[in-house]
């Protein structure tokens, strides 16, 4: 039984053989995704971000500070302390206390948005790797296309050599040489064309890892690409629970509904509570005789009376609601946009997929055997050479065509993976 290119592609990039095989100095897309997530300053930008979303978390829940009072009271205009029994030297200290709790919920409301940055920051790193994989398919693809167009100058080659063989032999005349030589020249012009394209896949590739892009081209492993399910449902499935952007909005939703009830505690009184104490000097009298007074305790309670602020609150309150709503109908709607996107993903993938097992055990293979045909037959007579060109050139397209749908076929597995994936698995593995 054969097996497509891509069904050998990834069982070669998965089986432990392969992996005991690969040069030290061989790039692989492990090496290249773990650089990725390590060195990307898009990702260390989103990971700031996340820190500063979190340390929000604390100050938010803080209680207001406390009032020290110092001072005097009724103190005499001849500034002494010992005049008038009234007087006395203050040290107090008031506490607003936030009974209703509107504070623990703000610090809730923070947690939620500092969880939307760690999803904001999940799939950043999604966006980069997958970006990164589709950047290393194209460079090996790339690559592949060089070779192909190096076999395909082969053929060309043994074309001019038979196309000469018949000229000395005055079987033919010098203008079949030049189609000839014109058709392994043009195949030159192609290779160069190629070796331009897999090097600035190569530099966006390095741009992604954060490393010096030197002007020789690596060596690529060829990539794992994962098995398309059987069913786009498996990715739907995935997608609701790991589908960053959507965990977001989720989150997003939850920080409003908590600022709206924190809002809502905010319109109820105010409860301020103080205490102070009160110095007193020994009074002198006239008589020069020296009456002791006694130190003042004083405890009070302030309830603030929310006329004009509690309005202002439950407006804010609303306003809170409504954002709740909005965020959780985009999320609903969200949901449905990222089905429809993986069920075309999959589908197309499973097109792509089918179509270059077609080539890869039909269509190519006949194409070879073609050829051998009709270069024998011209070698004997029975083929013109613009059907031999004709057939040199199908081999060329349709490898061309087999790698145009392998390289798809890893495009849409990879888009689909920035919906399913779940991004610990890389930023755990990278130590992040």
């Amino acid at each position: 039984m054969k097996y497509s290119y891509i069904a050998v592609l990834i069982i070669c990039a998965t089986s432990p053989l392969y992996a005991q095989t690969v040069p030290s100095d061989t790039l692989t897309m492990d090496r290249v995704v773990q650089e990725v997530v390590r060195n990307n300053d898009r990702l260390k930008a989103a990971a700031f971000m996340e820190e500063a979303a979190r340390r929000e978390v604390g100050p938010a829940g803080a209680w207001d500070d406390p009032m020290l009072m110092l001072g005097v009271q009724n103190l005499p205009p001849s500034f002494r302390f010992d005049e008038e029994m009234m007087t006395m030297k203050m040290i107090g200290l008031s506490q607003r206390l936030p009974y209703a709790g509107e504070k623990g919920l703000q610090a809730k409301s923070k947690r939620a948005l500092a969880d939307a940055a760690i999803e904001e920051r999940n799939q950043t790193a999604l966006d980069l790797v997958a970006a990164a994989k589709t950047a290393y398919v194209e460079l090996y693809y790339h690559q592949r296309v060089i070779d192909d167009l190096e076999r395909q100058r082969e053929l060309a080659e043994q074309i001019a050599v038979s196309v000469r063989s018949r000229v000395e032999a005055n079987l033919a005349g010098m203008d079949e040489l030049n189609a000839s030589l014109a058709a392994m020249w043009r195949l030159d012009a192609e290779i160069l064309t190629h070796h331009n394209d897999a090097h600035s896949a190569h530099h966006q590739l390095d741009a992604l890892r954060g490393v010096i892009s030197p002007d020789e081209m690596p060596a690529v492993a060829p990539p794992s690409v994962a098995e398309l399910p059987d069913t786009f449902l498996v990715w739907t499935d995935s997608a609701r629970v790991n589908y960053a952007p959507l965990r977001q909005m989720l989150h997003q939703a939850e920080s409003y509904r908590l600022n709206a009830m924190a809002s809502n505690r905010m319109s109820w009184p105010m409860l301020e509570l103080s205490a102070s104490y009160g110095i007193r000097e020994d009074l002198v009298m006239d008589d020069g005789m020296v009456e002791p007074q006694d130190n003042m305790w004083n405890f009070g309670a302030t309830f603030s009376l929310p006329i004009f602020k509690g309005r202002q609150e439950k407006q804010m309150a609303r306003s809170m609601t409504a954002m709740q709503h909005q965020m959780e109908a985009e999320a609903a709607q969200m949901a449905k946009d990222v089905d429809a996107d993986l069920r075309a993903l999959h589908m197309r993938a499973e097109h792509f997929r089918d179509a270059a097992a077609m080539y890869a055990d039909k269509i190519v293979p006949a194409d070879d055997e073609a050829f051998k045909t009709a270069l024998a037959g011209y070698s004997s007579g029975r083929t013109s050479l613009p059907d031999l060109l004709n057939y040199a050139m199908t081999i060329y397209r349709d490898r061309m065509t087999l790698t145009d749908l392998q390289l798809a076929y890893a495009a849409a597995v990879y888009q689909a993976e920035r919906y399913t994936a779940d991004a610990g698995q890389y930023l755990t593995r990278s130590g992040e």
